[in-house]
């Protein structure tokens, strides 16, 4: 049989742990609120600002014929030319409007893709520009007055035309898809189809 100095020693050892649980409790609610919400899709989140680009198409895509000659300011070297064939094509890409990002062209992937077969093109200064490469050839700014940086860093406001020369020739009719997929940002597909009669300089639309 208990005396009542246990009994009220039992009860305030209760009240105590009662207090102690009651602070746990209470920390653990404070940490939980003050905790940022979970953004959804936040492995796509993460990607995005890695790079924090997205790249566009301006304009439109032009086609050449598989020829020795100049395209702007650069020079193409064609090691078997065939005036009856497609080459080479370029565009314009920039990044979407309000976009205050960046994209850096240097790390990106550029893939040539056709019923036969797809090769990834490496990034390349060399004059001439030979087949199985890719190039800037020209670098400039949206807004009159203001000019590009000369790096292959494509910043808000800033456009750069390419040229994505393959490894092989493309006969009339053939259609093909350029992708270019910058790290940590959706990749840009251009797909198009040569015109059956193909001259120097194509517009493909």
């Amino acid at each position: 049989m208990k005396t009542g100095m246990d009994e009220s020693g039992v009860t305030v050892l209760e009240a105590i742990l009662t207090v102690i649980v009651a602070g746990i409790v209470v920390a653990l609610a404070m940490q939980h609120l003050a905790a940022p919400p979970a953004v959804p899709g936040g492995v796509v989140v993460a990607g995005l600002e890695e790079t924090g680009g997205m790249l566009c198409l301006e304009g439109s895509v032009y086609g050449y014929a598989c020829v020795n000659g100049n395209v702007g300011d650069a020079s193409l070297w064609c090691d078997q030319p065939d005036p009856g064939r497609m080459g080479s094509v370029s565009f314009t890409i920039g990044l979407f409007i309000g976009d205050m990002g960046a994209v850096d062209m240097s790390r990106a992937t550029v893939t040539f893709a056709t019923r036969a077969g797809r090769e990834v093109l490496p990034l390349t200064s060399a004059v001439p520009v030979r087949p199985q490469n890719w190039t800037v050839l020209r670098r400039f700014h949206r807004i009159p007055g203001q000019q590009a940086d000369d790096d292959d860093i494509l910043e808000p406001g800033e456009q750069f035309e390419v040229l994505v020369y393959p490894g092989t020739a493309l006969p009339p009719y053939e259609q093909f898809t350029v992708t270019i997929a910058p790290p940590g940002s959706e990749p840009l597909p251009v797909s198009r189809t040569v015109p059956p009669g193909v001259t120097q300089v194509m517009d493909l639309g």
